[in-house]
């Protein structure tokens, strides 16, 4: 089964991702910021992480750069509040596969979602 990390400081969009992807069969992780993040990605293994871009004390660009190296094979989704083409470059730039602008028609976020699991080589949900 596909496990997804969901990072975001909002617990109401960490409720709303949870709910909508167990829904849909995948396992669910998730983290209140940046640091906790990084410290569940040490103890636990998940092949797509969903992240916030605007976040404190670490911000998911920085989460994103942190990720990218020690986890390679991890699909990386950013949510977006505030679509520019400097947070869209940044996110990409820094190996996200794909950006996400709030707030997301559900349709769009689980394409955007199987489409990363399977550009990193998950295909099924069991």
């Amino acid at each position: 089964m596909p496990r997804i990390l969901i990072v975001d400081d909002a617990p109401s969009i960490l409720m709303l991702l949870s709910a909508l992807l167990t829904g849909e069969g995948y396992e669910v992780g998730t983290a209140k910021n940046g640091e906790e993040a990084v410290k569940l990605l040490k103890a636990e293994t998940f092949d797509l992480m969903i992240s916030d871009i605007n976040m404190r004390p670490v911000n998911g660009v920085e989460l994103l750069r942190k990720t990218r190296k020690s986890y390679p094979k991890m699909g990386v989704i950013m949510l977006t509040a505030y679509e520019t083409m400097f947070t869209a470059d940044q996110a990409t730039e820094n190996g996200a596969f794909a950006y996400v602008v709030k707030p997301f028609k559900r349709a769009k976020l689980l394409e955007t979602v199987q489409q990363g699991l399977e550009k990193y080589g998950v295909s099924e949900k069991i």
